[in-house]
């Protein structure tokens, strides 16, 4: 974990915990250690000592891409404890009242419908984004690119093992994933864009159909209040801008808004 409590009961990231201070579990309230302070292999992060039995019995993902996406979040908003009834679970991020979970690493069905359940009997709709790098297949065809698919044209890996069809009443998923696209500015390029689902076939995935917008990082951050950027859509203002459009779709440019930005890379 990310975030601990201090002897106050104060929230502090592993980025500001320094020894020999004493920190928490925000859930089960047992002493943490620092663990990977030196490595280069694993980040820095809090750890149960050995032997410590913790009331969560969820597993959390501590991948590279899941921890680049939270901290896209305020620090606030990351790693939130939702409590009823006693039992206590902690969000990958919680904001605006909604819990957002990404899932790079392998999670079972039961899990998925544990947190689906627990999170929405506590008020808070629930946002899945999966790392699908890699796992996108198209069963016509060669493109990943869903502007030249038609909904249901795209395999997602053993969707089945994941989500029951339909998905829950609150309950949103998004497939995260990296594809050369229809803007010949960005020609021979691939961009990382999401894919709203809307429902899971036994052999395929439905997505919604956003031509001729894609529906990037910044779209989603906008959508769930990480930033405010008023040139920035959100994903909400792509769909009704097509719903409201009388222009043919045919005749349309193919945008992707805003424009990625180059990456910087981690040292």
């Amino acid at each position: 974990m990310y975030i601990a409590y201090d002897e106050n009961k104060k929230r502090i990231s592993i980025e500001n915990a320094t020894r020999p201070n004493k920190y928490f579990c925000p859930l089960c309230g047992e002493p943490l250690i620092i663990r990977a302070e030196k490595s280069l292999a694993r980040r820095k992060h809090f750890a149960h000592k050995s032997g410590t039995v913790c009331t969560e019995d969820w597993s959390h993902d501590m991948s590279e891409w899941h921890l680049t996406w939270q901290e896209k979040f305020p620090e606030e908003c990351r790693e939130v404890v939702v409590e009823k009834d006693g039992v206590k679970h902690r969000a990958d991020v919680l904001i605006n009242n909604i819990v957002i979970e990404f899932q790079h690493s392998p999670i079972t069905s039961e899990e998925i419908a544990k947190r689906n359940a627990f999170y929405l009997s506590c008020g808070h709709p629930v946002v899945w984004v999966f790392d699908a790098e890699g796992q996108i297949k198209n069963s016509v065809g060669t493109t990943l690119d869903p502007m030249k698919c038609k909904e249901n044209d795209l395999c997602w890996k053993s969707p089945k093992e994941k989500f029951a069809k339909p998905f829950p009443q609150g309950v949103k998923v998004f497939l995260d994933y990296s594809t050369e696209i229809s803007d010949p500015k960005l020609a021979n390029q691939k961009v990382r864009i999401m894919l709203l689902l809307r429902g899971i076939e036994p052999q395929r995935i439905l997505f919604f159909n956003t031509k001729p917008f894609y529906i990037v990082q910044d779209n989603f951050l906008k959508q769930y209040g990480a930033i405010s950027n008023q040139s920035v859509p959100s994903i909400t203002d792509i769909i009704n801008y097509i719903r409201q459009s009388s222009q043919p779709i045919q005749q349309k440019q193919v945008v992707i808004y805003p424009r990625p930005r180059p990456r910087s890379r981690r040292l």
